[in-house]
Order: C-alpha cells, then sequence, then structure tokens
C-alpha cells in the first residue's frame, strides 16, 4: 500500500482516548522519547511523542519545536484516521510526484537565510553545531557523492535556506490560489524534516511539499529524495477546499 500517515496534535484526555482504543484493539501504541521522525516509520501502526523526544537525539537540530506555538504538546502518528475517537484535523502525509521546477543557487540560499522573518524565529541553539553532528553528516555525504568535496558550511546554509522557505516561501508553487512551499534541496541538504512534517514550521500553507533529513532516511526509514505532500486537513476544512 501506499505510505500514509494520519498526524494530530493531542492533550493528554485525547491521548488516554487513543490509548484506550489500542489497548481494545490489540494495538501497541508505541512512545518515542529519543527520535521524533520514528513515528513515521510505516511499520509502527500508532506511536506518539512526548516532550523529551525534542531534546533527545537531535536536540539542536529539533529545538525550532521549542520556539512554536506546538511547544509543550504531544503528537500522534496512525496509519489511519482517528477521527472515530474524536480526535480532529489531521496533518496528512502522502508520498507525492511532486518535483520542483529549479532549487535556489547558492547566491539564492544565502538571500534566503537573511530573511527578517527566518532570523526572528531561529532558535539561539540552531546554530551551536558539535563536531560529532558534522562527522555525520561527512559519513552519509560521503557515502552517497563519493566525488564530490564534503563542505559543511555550504551543507548548513542549505539546512538554513530550507526551513526558511517553510517560514518566508521563495519557492512555492500556486494550486487554486494556495501557495505551497516546498523543500529546496535533496535529502543530503534538508535537515530536521520533522519540523515540516509535523507543521512545527510552515503552518501557514495548508499544503507544503517535503523531502526527509537524512535523519528521516535513517531512523524513519522514509525514501530518500522522494517529496512528501503534507497536508493540514483542518486548514483545507477552515478554507472550503475539503
Amino acid at each position: 500500500m501506499a505510505y500514509q500517515k494520519f498526524c494530530y496534535w493531542v492533550d493528554v484526555e485525547e491521548l488516554e482516548r487513543i490509548r484506550i482504543n489500542c489497548e481494545k484493539e490489540g494495538i501497541e501504541l508505541k512512545n518515542e522519547v529519543r527520535i521524533p521522525c520514528r513515528v513515521l516509520r510505516s511499520s509502527w501502526k500508532v506511536a506518539y511523542l512526548t516532550t523529551p523526544a525534542w531534546y533527545g537525539f537531535c536536540k539542536r537540530r529539533t529545538s525550532w519545536y521549542w520556539e512554536s506555538e506546538k511547544a509543550g504538546k504531544l503528537l500522534v502518528a496512525s496509519n489511519t484516521s482517528l477521527d472515530h475517537l474524536d480526535v480532529r484535523d489531521p496533518i496528512v502525509i502522502t508520498e507525492s510526484n511532486f518535483k520542483p521546477d529549479r532549487f535556489p543557487s547558492p547566491d539564492e540560499i544565502l538571500e534566503m537565510i537573511k530573511s527578517k522573518e527566518y532570523q526572528k524565529r531561529k532558535p539561539l541553539s540552531w546554530e551551536r553545531i558539535e563536531p560529532i553532528e558534522m562527522e555525520f553528516y561527512r559519513t552519509w555525504f560521503e557515502r552517497h557523492r563519493a566525488n564530490e568535496p564534503f563542505d559543511f558550511d555550504q551543507i548548513f546554509a542549505s539546512h538554513s535556506a530550507n526551513h526558511s522557505n517553510f517560514i518566508d516561501p521563495k519557492y512555492f508553487v500556486t494550486r487554486n490560489g494556495v501557495i505551497s512551499p516546498y523543500s529546496i534541496a535533496n535529502s543530503l541538504h534538508v535537515c530536521s524534516s520533522c519540523m515540516e512534517f509535523f507543521n512545527i514550521l510552515g503552518a501557514e500553507w495548508p499544503i507544503k511539499y517535503v523531502v526527509p533529513c537524512i535523519g528521516a532516511v535513517l531512523f524513519a526509514h522514509l525514501p530518500m529524495d522522494q517529496y512528501f505532500e503534507v497536508k493540514d486537513v483542518g486548514a483545507l476544512t477552515q478554507k472550503g477546499d475539503l
């Protein structure tokens, strides 16, 4: 079956309803406490994140969570809709055949990072990169781009510009009057894609097209360089597009 996830930001009472339903149906409700994107694994029928997950393996990369309106909230990811449990307005993630017309040039990437809105929302810890992280990216880059020089500064600029594009879009498609920003690079050049998958960044845009980062490829087993449509059902319903 084609990949599909229903993601919900819930409170404690809603999570308890989901837990009781899983027990009745004999479904394991997994609790991820270290790597947020793992709840996107297709092999996990239902899973949820509590706040410790955002302090885990990707602490710097997921620091945007703590600067967002989602801070302190719980996220549930399910292979099927949970509407029957009175848990509403999912973020629906599906594979897409979307392909961008082009990616920004290095000069355009630097301009995107200068965005006032991006700079205002950027967490202080975002640029505090530890050497072990650089080695993580080096390993993956050299595995997939053995004949190209590794330039972490260039890669990190792409990471930053990609998040900027979901805060202050410069690269997007418009369909039926809806602006839909997209990831501005391949999986080797984007970071913390869970920010866009879970509407922590880009919640203003009811539809986005998101490429999984290397972490999501490694830990969530999502296909490298594959675009996914991220649809905010609640926002589209309010606009009358659903």
